[in-house]
């Protein structure tokens, strides 16, 4: 006959192997070690959207035939190296070809920056934090809904003169563009994202990069393929065996006389 004492000393027994096993298969520790940017990719794509958008509103056209240099001496902003990259393929697909002297060219084309940069700005429908007179402390806010926008501004100078004369071949003028960057939130649920950086990312790979799923309609991994060569602007057809032709062949070329320079 079982006692009570020896059914509770069996109960405790089961009790206590019962809380070890599932503390057992049950817990468990990961870590994740995670670093980020100086600057964050949002802001960057913000101010390179905004120099696109500022030199689509530039007739590059007007200088094809011409050589051209580009004097950096005047420019000084963030991103100058897309800046001024950007800046000679808009030239270089204008049908103009760019020198590396001022003594080579026949146009002088000198950027400047009036502006490139980020600002921020937020907003929200609630309750402010109210401080409580003669207390330390303070009720805080209560955000209905939010929105935190930043805007990416991009002004940028341009002007050709004669390389021989100095003199201008135009009035010149300055391109502005702006980008913004949309994050709502409704009760604390968000963020849902709009602006120039969505529309970028969810052409780029299909989906939003922040808000949005993998499941949510992925359709590509990387940006449209960019052709690097054209066969209609080639100097001649590239084959795998013109790599095997003297060097000499190639540079006597009249064509490209002026990559000696």
């Amino acid at each position: 006959m079982i006692t009570n004492k020896r059914r509770t000393n069996w109960t405790n027994a089961f009790l206590v192997a019962a809380i070890g096993a599932s503390t057992v298969f049950s817990t468990g520790c990961a870590t994740t070690t995670t670093s980020n940017t100086a600057r964050t990719g949002t802001e960057q794509l913000l101010i390179s959207a905004a120099i696109d958008r500022a030199f689509s509103n530039v007739q590059f056209n007007d200088l094809a035939g011409y050589s051209v240099f580009i004097d950096q001496q005047y420019l000084d902003s963030v991103d100058k190296g897309y800046l001024v990259s950007t800046l000679r393929q808009k030239v270089l697909s204008s049908g103009a070809k760019i020198v590396s002297a001022a003594d080579q060219a026949d146009v002088i084309l000198e950027p400047c920056s009036g502006g490139v940069g980020t600002d921020s700005q937020e907003s929200f429908v609630g309750i402010p934090a109210i401080g409580i007179p003669g207390l330390p402390i303070e009720l805080p806010e209560v955000k209905l809904a939010s929105r935190s926008t930043q805007m990416g501004t991009a002004k940028i100078g341009l002007v050709c003169y004669d390389a021989k004369t100095g003199l201008t071949l135009g009035g010149g003028g300055e391109a502005t563009a702006l980008t913004h960057n949309n994050d709502t939130y409704v009760m604390g649920v968000g963020p849902f994202r709009s602006g120039s950086v969505l529309d970028q990312r969810e052409q780029a790979v299909g989906f939003n990069g922040v808000g949005g799923s993998f499941m949510s309609g992925l359709t590509r991994v990387a940006s449209a393929p960019v052709k690097m060569i054209d066969p209609q602007h080639s100097i001649q057809p590239f084959t795998p065996a013109a790599r095997s032709t003297p060097a000499s062949q190639i540079a006597d070329l009249p064509t490209l006389d002026y990559l000696r320079k």
